[in-house]
């Protein structure tokens, strides 16, 4: 039993790809460069109660809720593993039924918790609230707490209780698959009815609205203005009711070209190379994966100046004020209409992708294993 690591992961779900992506490519990074432990992963399958009966919204959030508070933790009751590893802390509450002395838990963001204690300017449900500080307390409990970077490391110091010297910095890695395509940028512009001279702004976002859309149309109503046929394309969640009025009002929807969920990393990497520029203007991130496998597809990148994306994008992206339109739509035109100043950006961002890779996180991660088994 004591060589034995135990990973747990959430379901495996739509709503939270960057989460599923996290524990699959770890589990099997780890599974390379693993010859000491025996490990394994597990995620459960989300089971219909209510919504068997009833499709409806508030019957899927009550299954849910009784898999993620209920049902997992049940199962894990009496389970044997020299060491325990929860891939996501919105699963903290399984600690309950495992010895926390041999627990990992990685954090990667406490956005809500941020939220609710007002320092990000987004409204939180309560119910939200109070669950999540619930898991932050439960976190606490862990022998080791891995931060996906030392942004995430500073708020957890700052607002949770969990001890400094139990949080390590592990960053992620980057799948492979993300490489400049260059035979993809003509089909991935005609798919979205664009040709090869047209200047393509991409964006990739969920529906969270700390990914601060809003600013990024007021920023490309300004390009619009200056550099003729000018197009965003959205890949990710749909535009959110307001922000699709918000276009609307500044004479910029039919710039807009929305390409919808991409769980396909090939494909997503095409969109990168097709490309010419990723603006990536979030008001707070764990660690944003977009700004990095933009660098990787050889795509220039301008990002909020927040700690989180600072820290990945280092000087090898532009990095502006999340609040400030105007200084992000110059950033972009520079990026679109300065060549060499381009070109000087998608060298160092190359350079800087190459330090982000899986195995580096799973030799790191397995010292944390061997620390808890030890």
């Amino acid at each position: 039993m004591t060589s034995t690591v135990l990973m747990l992961g959430g379901p495996v779900s739509a709503e939270h790809p960057s989460m599923n992506r996290y524990a699959q490519e770890l589990f099997h990074a780890v599974g390379r460069a693993n010859t000491t432990y025996e490990i394994t992963l597990e995620q459960p399958t989300e089971t219909p109660y209510l919504s068997r009966l009833c499709d409806h919204s508030h019957a899927r959030r009550i299954d849910s809720a009784w898999s993620r508070y209920v049902a997992y933790p049940r199962s894990l009751r009496g389970r044997a593993a020299g060491a325990f590893h929860i891939l996501d802390h919105g699963y903290a509450q399984l600690i309950r039924s495992l010895d926390p002395e041999r627990t990992v838990v990685t954090c990667h963001d406490v956005i809500p918790l941020l939220a609710s204690e007002h320092v990000i300017p987004l409204d939180v449900p309560a119910t939200v609230a109070r669950t999540f500080k619930l898991r932050m307390t439960q976190l606490a409990q862990a022998r080791v707490v891995i931060a996906i970077s030392a942004a995430t490391r500073a708020t957890l110091e700052r607002y949770t209780e969990v001890p400094s010297d139990r949080i390590v910095v592990i960053p992620y890695g980057l799948n492979p698959t993300f490489a400049r395509l260059e035979h993809a940028r003509r089909s991935r512009r005609a798919s979205a009815g664009l040709d090869n001279e047209t200047k393509v702004v991409l964006q990739v976002a969920t529906k969270g609205r700390y990914k601060n859309t809003p600013a990024l149309l007021r920023a490309f109503a300004q390009l619009r203005s200056r550099v003729a046929g000018a197009t965003l394309v959205r890949i990710g969640a749909t535009l959110h009711p307001d922000e699709a009025e918000l276009a609307h009002k500044l004479g910029i929807s039919s710039s807009i070209r929305q390409v919808g969920m991409v769980c396909d990393d090939r494909i997503l990497a095409e969109w990168y190379s097709a490309g010419d520029v990723l603006v990536f203007p979030s008001l707070w991130e764990g660690f944003g994966w977009p700004p990095l496998e933009s660098m990787a597809c050889g795509t220039p990148v301008v990002a909020s100046n927040i700690p989180a994306i600072s820290e990945v994008v280092g000087d090898a992206g532009v990095l502006v004020s999340p609040g400030d339109p105007s200084e992000m739509a110059h950033a972009v035109e520079r990026a679109l209409m300065d060549p060499a100043w381009s070109c000087s950006l998608r060298r160092k961002g190359l350079e800087r992708a190459g330090h982000f890779t899986w195995a580096n996180a799973a030799t790191q991660t397995l010292n944390v294993y061997k620390s808890v088994l030890a």
